[in-house]
């Protein structure tokens, strides 16, 4: 067996790993920017986080860039040491069989293939763009195909120079754990702090909420016969929480007129509705006198709700304005009204909400509504 020197055995033995550490480090270059989509749902669906965490993803991609610089160090340096002099004369020293294959067509034909998807997306025609988009895919596993096959070549090199010198190939099984493990452990921990903090936001919302629906709850107890409301620490919502108080429940005969309060995640009074049913079988103006009593008494029910607002209009006294008035008295039972009134702080919409007499049967339930809708700056 020829003998060599301290030197070259070390090189080829750090050939033999190299293409394994290249081949992981290009594995996770590949996995790390989608690392980012499951800490991001987990922060959405979960903690209900607003926006995109700039740090988690930042750290991603640097790792990203990292284990790309490790696979062409590891995948490159292999190739030029074994076209170097010294890996030349250890070649003809040993007699050792080395192979190089001629790959210009098959980076030719990835080249040529993300040239023409290139062209295909910025197509007009969207079945080209769809193309486009399926070469984009095709050129990128052709490039990942490639370089396999490069590492594979280059530690076959390098596993047949040992064989043929008798230097033992080192196993590279801690350098592709520490290429895996580390990264996602660093990826995790700069997620982390941001779930914590998601959570604690989450709670304090929900403590806020809960709060300010204590106090809406307490002020409709009073006046309404059944006041529903959503527990925020029994679920929580995003996009907002609800109370109604029902001034008149309608278990009987007697027509539902409630009121509908509309809360942001944090407690906040964003709108405020008063629905009141039509009874069918009385004239438009028995209704009309009805559902102006109900309204009078639930909007000044309303009124000492003390909870914040997007605006404190949102609380204040309501009426029907002359022309809803006068357009349901001289309307139909069958016929919808629409009027919406804007200012500075509020939108206004008065409805009467029914169905076509043709349409219209035992399972219709045509009612008037009022909807305030604060404004946001």
């Amino acid at each position: 067996m020829a003998t060599i020197s301290e030197q070259e055995r070390k090189r080829i033995q750090r050939y033999c790993i190299y293409p394994k550490i290249a081949g992981a480090a290009l594995a996770m270059a590949f996995v790390l920017p989608f690392l980012i989509i499951p800490f991001e749902m987990i922060d959405d669906i979960v903690f209900h986080h607003e926006g995109f965490q700039e740090t988690g993803m930042m750290t991603a991609l640097a790792l990203t860039a990292i284990e790309l610089v490790i696979f062409c160090y590891c995948a490159l340096a292999p190739r030029f040491g074994m076209r170097g002099k010294q890996w030349k004369e250890m070649q003809h020293r040993l007699v050792v069989e080395q192979t190089e294959k001629d790959r210009s067509a098959q980076i030719a034909g990835v080249i040529g293939t993300q040239a023409a998807a290139r062209l295909l997306k910025n197509s007009d025609n969207e079945t080209a763009r769809n193309l486009g988009g399926a070469a984009e895919v095709a050129a990128a596993v052709g490039a990942v195909a490639t370089a396999a096959d490069v590492l594979a070549e280059s530690f076959a090199n390098a596993k047949a120079m040992a064989e043929a010198c008798g230097v033992p190939i080192p196993r590279a099984k801690k350098w592709i754990v520490a290429l895996v493990a580390l990264p996602l452990a660093i990826v995790c921990g700069a997620y982390i702090p941001q779930l914590a903090q998601g959570n604690i936001k989450m709670q304090q919302n929900a403590a806020a909420a809960a709060e300010q629906i204590a106090i809406a709850r307490k002020a409709l107890e009073p006046a309404c016969e059944y006041v529903s409301a959503d527990d925020p620490y029994e679920r929580y919502q995003d996009y907002g929480y609800h109370v109604r108080g029902y001034l008149h429940d309608g278990d009987s005969d007697t027509q539902k007129t409630y009121t509908y309060l509309d809360f942001d995640n944090k407690g906040t009074l964003k709108e405020v509705s008063y629905i009141a049913e039509i009874d069918p079988d009385a004239s438009l103006e028995d209704n009309l006198a009805r559902i102006e009593l109900d309204l009078d008494e639930l909007s000044s029910v309303v009124q000492t709700v003390d909870v914040k607002t997007v605006s404190p209009e949102l609380l204040a006294p309501q009426k029907l304005p002359e022309e809803f008035r006068q357009a349901f008295l001289n309307g139909s039972l069958y016929e919808r009204i629409s009027i919406r009134t804007s200012d500075d702080l509020i939108k206004t919409y008065y409805s009467f909400d029914t169905e076509p007499e043709d349409e219209f049967d035992e399972y219709t339930h045509p009612s008037i509504r009022i909807t305030l809708v604060g404004k946001t700056s």
